[in-house]
């Protein structure tokens, strides 16, 4: 069970860093971008406190200086990545939900998917809070998504494909709706799901998202918190089902199939 420890560590890790890069990346928090501080009175927290989980468990989820709660995004957000970290070490592990690669490749695909799923985490609370996707994310995703597929030997011909298929797929849709339907970070998304999933996983992603945007949408409007109008960030969506397909592709297109 030394995976269990170590997992947590390196998820720890990657909520220290991902988890203040979501957000400051925004102009909003230009001011914060030279440390880390608390956002009501801006006094910098200690290096101690700042730790993910474990910091704010100590502080009891507040600010030693002024006694702010800290917003519930960050331990949220950092809780998730520690999960999700947990959950693939966990799957490789125990041989769950894992692709049919050699022993030698075993870990190295383990993190593949971790990384994968950092940038979609990222994604997904960039787009979720401020309905954007920027280029800074989506086109490290992308080349890092591409190089690390190809090292593991999946063809590029396909991924190449793929990519182009699915940007071309959101292109068109952004040109004729001139934006309302698809934003260009949406078109983006396409190069990034092609170059992790390939073609018929990145195609599946593609309609899962849609199914889900659609039950989302639906909800949404039951519950008249948005009306017919009103904007949903696809690239959410997008990023729960290249998730999904990044762990269970193999199951879903062998039970349609």
């Amino acid at each position: 069970m030394i995976w269990l420890p170590v997992a947590f560590f390196i998820g720890l890790i990657a909520a220290g860093i991902l988890s203040a890069l979501v957000f400051r990346a925004h102009s909003e928090w230009a001011w914060m971008k030279p440390k880390k501080a608390c956002i009501a009175c801006e006094v910098p927290r200690s290096p101690a406190d700042v730790v993910p989980i474990l910091g704010d468990i100590k502080t009891a989820y507040r600010c030693r200086n002024c006694k702010a709660f800290i917003p519930w995004q960050y331990p949220v957000i950092e809780a998730v990545i520690v999960l999700l970290t947990m959950f693939h070490v966990w799957r490789f592990a125990t041989g769950t939900w894992i692709p049919v690669v050699s022993d030698e490749l075993l870990w190295l695909v383990a993190a593949r998917d971790i990384v994968f799923t950092l940038f979609l985490v990222t994604i997904f609370v960039y787009d979720l809070k401020y309905q954007l996707i920027m280029d800074q994310y989506t086109v490290p995703a992308m080349v890092v998504a591409l190089i690390m597929n190809i090292a593991l030997g999946i063809s590029g011909y396909e991924l190449v494909l793929a990519m182009a298929v699915l940007f071309v797929f959101f292109l068109i849709q952004y040109v004729f709706s001139k934006g309302r339907v698809m934003g260009a970070g949406d078109v983006r998304m396409g190069l990034v799901i092609g170059a992790m999933l390939g073609f018929v996983h990145g195609i599946g992603a593609v309609l899962l998202a849609y199914v889900i945007g659609a039950i989302a949408g639906g909800v949404l409007l039951l519950s008249k918190t948005h009306g017919p109008k009103d904007h949903v960030p696809f690239g959410t969506f997008l990023s729960i089902a290249t998730l999904v397909f990044l762990v269970w592709g193999d199951v879903i297109v062998s039970w349609v199939l």
